[in-house]
């Protein structure tokens, strides 16, 4: 086993009893023997109270017992008592000093085992340790009956800090919690499983097979409360005798109590005039495509909401509260700051799906919220506000969920992508304006999140390239890849030889991936300048990722030739073979001219439409997705909409999905 800890130096105890463990392998004197204590009184006394055991007391046994029999293993299993008290009351130093010493004299193989579950609990939670390296050192360890729970709590800690959810949870089961928190802890470990992995993950671990089983019928049946109800039902006679039948998960429970909701009347709050006018009707043409469709899916028409459309174009606080009445369901603002204006002012018992989201969050006022509603920032209360709306309670607080096109949540799920690819030194090239210098910063702060969470002790290594025309951009991109400086160390050489060298510029080796975050008709200028200035011998493709802001669908086969092997990422909706073409083919035919920001917006619409009477579910179960038109859509415990989208790449002057 190798050294354990970051000492630069030895830590001493701050207690006397404590220091003694310092000098027990030593060749302590045997104490002389001392006559028997003469007994004073012999009446009857009561009881003595039972006496607390401190971590001391196994430090002063300890060096008792050595110094009366010299028996080390004895001595070193009292040792290891003290390391558990200490740990237990959040003493790790004192528990590190202690099996730092016990390793200096040596331990004895028959306690090699505990010595090893002691070592990973007292640096388990240690930022310097490395849970990959405590897993390891466990791997080996044969436990006695007594050490078996200790190290399933100790590996489902260890497990779930390196994300690995399934083994986490297989180590759970095997714990001495209750059967209730056994049930709570797994399902929160399983829930934080892709859905893609849910399958591998069955397989590998059969006894999670329930659990897995309940989340998937869960999933299957999200979008229909009734449907879940009979599920859940049928669910807990299968599996009468499992822990899972006496003890729902909590959220589960909680999606059992939903109902559809009733929604008689909904409000769409939107610039519909003015220089953002098309802008609105764009969302607007989405909402009404969302409720054709579900007239052509319903049985019974009249249960659909009655629409209006509010123009929120120079539209105070006021109007817009006087415009929603009565009305319970609200789709808008589309803009963040009239978001923010109307909020605070929200009547009581509203159910609002934002079309942006604030800065920061906006307080509801006392006015328009309940006296037990929650605080502004905490999540809404939809599981009860989206039952039907005769069951709802009229001094309600507001209940506020956020869905937003934000570009900086693009260029978030980028870097989390390239960074789980095993990239770790980019170009990132950003157009000096508004818009790209946010997705700049949100992807360097993302990136720099991902890189301290790796506990990575250099700098994260990110090239920036900013530019504001095609010199400067040229310019930038030769610079950051080194060619300028190889150039000149070519002509350099030429001069002083007098002789014509022929040699290629050679661009760094270290980049591995170039990130742009410019317009189309930039992205279109920026690869081939790429592509032009990496040495083609160097036999390393360096792949290039965009966003969907470099994408226009409308630009002809020019731009997809110009774009050659450039990965990004955009909606479903815009990608080829998705599964709308019936939808696609009607917008096509009533909007021939429409343009591609125009076709997102109008996916936004219908997402927004359907997405409304979901997120009850969406609130109480989390790892629950909604497959839209605008991407993989869940709710985040900030009540904010999250995308995921698909990749792509562009390959013979097609757009080809990527399945990575």
């Amino acid at each position: 086993m190798g050294h354990i800890g970051h000492f630069t130096k030895r830590i001493t105890f701050a207690m006397a009893t404590a220091t003694s463990v310092l000098y027990l392998a030593g060749c302590g004197s045997t104490p002389e023997p001392t006559s028997a204590p003469k007994i004073i009184n012999t009446e009857p006394v009561e009881a003595p109270v039972k006496q607390h055991i401190t971590p001391e007391h196994k430090l002063v046994e300890a060096k008792k017992v050595w110094l009366q029999t010299r028996d080390k293993v004895k001595r070193d299993t009292l040792l290891l008592d003290a390391v558990g008290l200490y740990i237990a009351q959040d003493d790790t130093i004192l528990a590190q000093q202690i099996l730092f010493e016990m390793k200096q004299d040596g331990v004895a193989t028959s306690l090699q085992d505990s010595y090893a579950i002691h070592v990973a609990m007292a640096y388990q939670n240690d930022p310097s340790s490395s849970p990959a390296q405590l897993t390891a050192m466990l791997e080996d360890v044969n436990t006695s009956p007594a050490l078996v729970a200790k190290l399933a709590a100790l590996e489902a800690d260890l497990y779930a800090k390196q994300g690995l959810w399934a083994k986490a949870a297989n180590s759970v089961l095997s714990t001495e919690l209750e059967d209730e928190q056994k049930v709570a802890k797994v399902w929160s470990l399983l829930n934080q499983i892709p859905r893609d992995e849910l399958a591998q993950s069955e397989n590998q671990y059969p006894e999670l097979q329930p659990f897995f089983a309940l989340r998937q019928l869960t999933i299957e049946s999200a979008r229909n409360p009734q449907q879940l109800n009979r599920s859940i039902a049928q669910y807990q006679q299968v599996y009468a005798g499992h822990m899972l039948a006496q003890h729902l998960p909590k959220d589960v429970a909680l999606a059992q109590a939903l109902t559809a909701p009733q929604i008689r009347e909904l409000v769409v709050l939107l610039p519909l005039s003015g220089r953002l006018a098309a802008t609105g009707e764009a969302v607007k043409d989405g909402i009404m495509a969302g409720y054709y469709q579900q007239l052509q899916r319903s049985s019974n028409p009249n249960s659909l909401p009655a629409i209006r459309f509010v123009d929120t174009t120079n539209a105070d606080t006021q109007t817009m509260v006087a415009a929603i009445g009565d009305a319970k369901f609200i789709v808008g603002p589309l803009l963040k700051e009239t978001v923010e204006q109307l909020i605070p002012a929200l009547p009581p018992g509203v159910n609002m799906l934002a079309l942006n989201r604030p800065d920061e969050m906006p307080t509801i006022s006392e006015s328009s919220a309940s006296v037990n509603s929650a605080p502004s920032n905490s999540k809404p209360l939809i599981p009860e506000a989206v039952n039907a709306e005769s069951e709802m309670p009229s001094s309600a607080a507001p209940a506020v969920n956020y869905f937003a096109l934000a570009p900086e949540d693009e260029a978030n799920q980028l870097a989390e992508f390239i960074y789980s690819k095993g990239f770790r030194a980019p170009i990132v090239i950003a157009a000096q304006s508004n818009l790209y210098q946010r997705m700049n910063d949100a992807f360097k702060s993302r990136w720099n999140t991902l890189h301290e969470q790796e506990a990575q002790a250099r700098k994260a290594n990110i090239t920036s390239v900013t530019f504001n025309d095609s010199e400067s951009l040229r310019e930038g991109i030769t610079q950051a890849l080194d060619v300028a400086q190889s150039n000149q160390r070519i002509n350099q050489i030429e001069y002083m030889t007098n002789e014509e060298v022929y040699n290629m510029p050679r661009s760094r080796r270290d980049i591995d991936a170039i990130v742009a975050f410019a317009s189309p008709q930039d992205t279109e200028l920026l690869n081939p300048i790429i592509e032009a200035s990496l040495n083609p011998y160097d036999g390393k493709q360096v792949p290039v990722y965009a966003t969907s802001r470099s994408m226009d669908y409308n630009s002809g086969k020019n731009q997809w030739r110009d774009l050659q092997n450039v990965r990004f990422i955009d909606m479903p909706w815009m990608m080829p073979d998705h599964k709308w073409q019936q939808l696609a083919q009607e917008t096509k035919q009533t909007w021939p001219d429409r343009s591609t920001l125009q076709n997102r917006l109008f996916a936004f619409g219908v997402d927004a439409y359907e997405l409304l009477p979901q997120l009850g579910m969406l609130n109480t179960l989390s790892y629950i997705t909604f497959d839209g038109l605008t991407g993989t859509l869940t709710l985040n415990k900030n009540s904010e909409v999250e995308r995921n989208l698909p990749q792509a790449v562009i390959r013979n002057e097609r757009v080809q999905m990527l399945m990575e």
